[in-house]
């Protein structure tokens, strides 16, 4: 029954993050802009409870994917080494390569895109690793019978990562990406709105099972990053929306192409002082 309790809870995650972050774009805000908005604390709130949900399974959940015939499956071993590119730079190579590739073929949608998923893995990632260093959680693989093994700041300055465990950088990228990227299709071209997000929060949602598969994360730690990551995404997007005229966009979606002095094609950006 905790097993079932545990897989029903992880697949939670996929359907109510894409069907927030659709109604949440396609909707005018309500409460007041800034950074940080009410409902994004809302947001952060219910994470933080299905994390203390998460924390009470983490045991359980791992036992369930470290059985020795889950272990042995050649696919998920398959799964497990392209999630994990795909979780550590994956992610920012897409973003980076739709933010590049739209400027030079003077894509707007394709440009913005990418934009948006390099911000939201930056802010997730800032946001992630702070707290890596407070918790000073130990992995799985360090302590396997310990979820309970916190020490605090113990996470900063350490060289492997074994007391970074919470929460998973690989599943805060991930979702990011998939919210961030998600949110910006779904106002620009919503045709395509259903595509990007299966595809984008499936993935994410590969990359925090085989997080936990290859023992490097516990249940919990993937769950507060997939929160992390989500309302990283939406805020991102939201906040734009907000501001169509924004600093951001004016220097890093309006670059200037100049010939070189040696023939070469040169790309710089604009900045406008007042």
């Amino acid at each position: 029954m905790r097993t079932l309790c545990w897989w029903f809870s992880f697949l939670i995650i996929l359907p109510v993050g894409t069907a927030a972050a659709q109604s949440d774009s396609a909707r005018a805000p309500v409460d007041v802009p800034g950074i940080v908005s009410r409902t994004d604390m809302l947001r952060l709130g219910g994470f933080a409870l299905l994390t203390a949900a998460a924390y009470q399974m983490d045991g359980a959940a791992r036992d369930a994917v470290r059985r020795p015939n889950v272990q042995a499956s050649p696919s998920l071993r398959s799964m497990a080494n392209f999630t994990y590119n795909y979780g550590m730079g994956g992610v920012v190579l897409t973003s980076a390569a739709l933010w590049g590739g739209g400027l030079i073929m003077k894509n707007e949608t394709m440009a913005t895109t990418g934009l948006r998923g390099v911000e939201a893995i930056v802010v997730s990632g800032v946001i992630t690793k702070v707290i890596k260093g407070v918790a000073g959680r130990a992995r799985p693989r360090v302590a396997p019978h310990e979820p309970d093994d916190f020490d605090l700041g113990r996470g900063f300055g350490v060289i492997d990562g074994d007391y970074e465990s919470f929460p998973s950088g690989h599943a805060t990228a991930a979702f990011a990406f998939a919210a961030a990227v998600t949110g910006e299709v779904a106002r620009r071209a919503p045709r395509y709105r259903n595509a990007v997000a299966i595809s984008t929060y499936g993935l994410a949602a590969v990359t925090a099972y085989s997080r936990m598969y290859v023992d490097g994360h516990w249940f919990s730690d993937v769950t507060l990053g997939a929160g992390i990551g989500m309302v990283s995404g939406w805020a991102i997007t939201r906040w734009h929306a907000d501001r169509p005229d924004n600093a951001v966009d004016r220097w890093l979606l309006r670059p200037v192409v100049v010939p070189g002095v040696n023939g070469e094609t040169r790309l710089g950006f604009s900045i406008a002082l007042p």
